[in-house]
């Protein structure tokens, strides 16, 4: 099906006033994906004017959506359906949106995938042969990941100026292209002093002006894409034999759910990970929750005991079958 002009350049104006607030490629190409989604649905049921959609319109595509995609991917298609309309209202093509009163659909919170644990953590930290060029890179790239625990996309983003190794800071561009600055550990900053002095300052040699932190170690080194990067952390995992999934957005989890295991207040996680919302950050207080509650099982008292004890209120029978009661202390 082609998008009919009209409805094409609504969404090219969209998309570029996007990208004056800075949105990030992977979320714009989202927006255009989706809006693609929506554009092909209004045309199979017979809408052929922006202005003539309607609310039921809305409510009828997000039931579509709700039976083709899980809850959270029909989210993000309804949420750029809802900005798309909201970009239209704001400049005069339609009078009112329809999505408002249409709320999204209700997405119980669930817990992170399963997080390395330290043993885990150490074992794949470990994989990479630091006595290479590129084993050293991808040392201190997982480093990273593990102590500061940012997105794969701000991973591959950082710059030679971002990085603060000797104070222990990082200059992360999250989300939106906002920044925030994290602490990161200093076994990590160790790695990334090696990397910039023994491998960096050699690759960099054939382009001088290039400000990328992680290079390629092929010829004549580019900066390393998010790609390369998210497969090769992913590759590390495998090799290291876990029953688990080891991807960039593991250690996220990672590093966030050991920090609140050790006691980290809430809030320094959120701002850590950089997350808008505590609520988002919150889900990681549940899973050390069962984290706390699967120790208790092993290790309480009460919990150990094989088989129930009668309590010293409990009733009993006595020698001739009569209904007895024990009080404490009697």
């Amino acid at each position: 099906m082609s998008i009919p002009t009209e409805w094409e350049q609504h969404r090219q104006n969209f998309l570029e006033a996007m990208k004056v607030r800075r949105y990030s490629p992977a979320t714009l190409k989202h927006r255009r994906d989706s809006l693609t989604v929506f554009f092909r649905w209004l045309a199979e049921a017979g809408v052929t004017d922006l202005r003539a959609v309607t609310r039921q319109n809305i409510k009828d595509y997000l039931a579509a959506l709700l039976k083709q995609y899980r809850i959270a991917s029909g989210q993000a298609h309804l949420i750029s359906v809802r900005r798309f309309f909201e970009h239209l209202e704001n400049t005069d093509t339609v009078l009112v949106s329809p999505c408002g009163g249409v709320l999204l659909p209700h997405r119980d919170t669930s817990l992170p995938r399963a997080a390395l644990t330290p043993k885990e953590a150490r074992r794949i930290l470990n994989m990479p042969d630091t006595q290479t060029k590129r084993g050293l890179r991808n040392r201190a790239i997982l480093e990273v990941f593990y102590s500061t625990g940012i997105r794969l996309e701000e991973m591959s983003r950082l710059s030679v100026h971002d990085v603060d190794y000797r104070n222990g800071f990082v200059r992360v561009k999250g989300k939106g292209n906002k920044e925030r600055i994290v602490p990161i550990g200093r076994r990590a900053c160790d790695y990334v002093s090696e990397y910039l002095r023994k491998v960096r300052a050699e690759w960099s040699k054939a382009n001088r002006e290039e400000r990328a932190l992680w290079l390629s170690h092929f010829a004549p080194h580019p900066p390393l894409k998010w790609q390369m990067i998210g497969k090769m952390v992913t590759n590390y995992g495998k090799a290291a034999g876990l029953d688990k999934a080891a991807s960039p957005h593991i250690w996220r989890h990672t590093c966030a759910t050991h920090m609140v295991s050790n006691g980290s207040n809430i809030a320094y996680v959120q701002r850590l990970l950089g997350h808008s919302s505590l609520r988002t950050t919150q889900v990681y207080t549940h899973a050390t929750i069962n984290e706390i509650k699967a120790a208790h099982t092993r290790a309480h008292p009460q919990q150990r005991r094989r088989k129930p004890q009668s309590s010293a209120y409990a009733p009993a029978i006595g020698k001739q079958g009569q209904r007895l009661m024990y009080r404490k202390g009697v």
